[in-house]
């Protein structure tokens, strides 16, 4: 035991003889990056009322980073059948799955300008067309799908998918917005 402590201790020591950057000088981990500054200005920033890719991805890091979270750790209890929020009147070990995997997936993908590096205004394109579809699988949700239309055990009267379609079509807007 006392050997492997000290080959960790002795494996700490020497890493700093490298040449490894320091804390100071890495860059911040929180800092969104930000378009190149030779990119052509947006159309709508011009006229001082413009939506960037850096408003836009912040919105979706809180709105499908924050329903990941859920998703990915506690989908039957925040989603599920017998939940104060309920968006399914049926929800298995499969959804269950999926729930998870998916939540694990929208935290990584709209959290990454954040943690990641990924440029802003690259996931503004890449977000269109999960933008453009999760409005149609919304409306689905609230109108057609008898385990999501119908669900009763929810903290307001509405179906909450009803909820999701405002969210989603603005969310929608501000994508095209900042792609302008």
């Amino acid at each position: 035991m006392f050997a492997r402590i000290a080959l960790l201790a002795l494996a700490v020591s020497s890493t700093s003889a490298l040449n490894v950057p320091s804390q100071s000088a890495m860059r911040p981990a929180l800092r969104l990056p930000t378009k190149p500054a030779d990119a052509t200005p947006n159309v709508l920033a011009l006229r001082g009322g413009g939506v960037d890719a850096d408003l836009l991805c912040k919105v979706m890091a809180a709105v499908y980073g924050g329903f990941g979270i859920f998703l990915a750790t506690i989908p039957d209890v925040a989603f599920g059948k017998n939940s104060p929020v309920s968006y399914w009147t049926t929800f298995g070990e499969a959804g269950e799955w999926f729930a998870r995997g998916f939540g694990i997936v929208a935290v990584s993908l709209f959290t990454s300008p954040f943690w990641a590096g990924m440029p802003t205004d690259v996931l503004a394109k890449v977000a269109l067309p999960m933008n453009i579809l999760f409005l149609p699988l919304f409306f689905q949700a609230a109108m057609v799908l008898p385990t999501a239309k119908d669900s009763t055990n929810a903290v307001l009267p509405f179906n909450l998918w009803f909820t999701q379609i405002p969210l989603a079509a603005s969310i929608l807007a501000l994508n095209i917005m900042a792609l302008m």
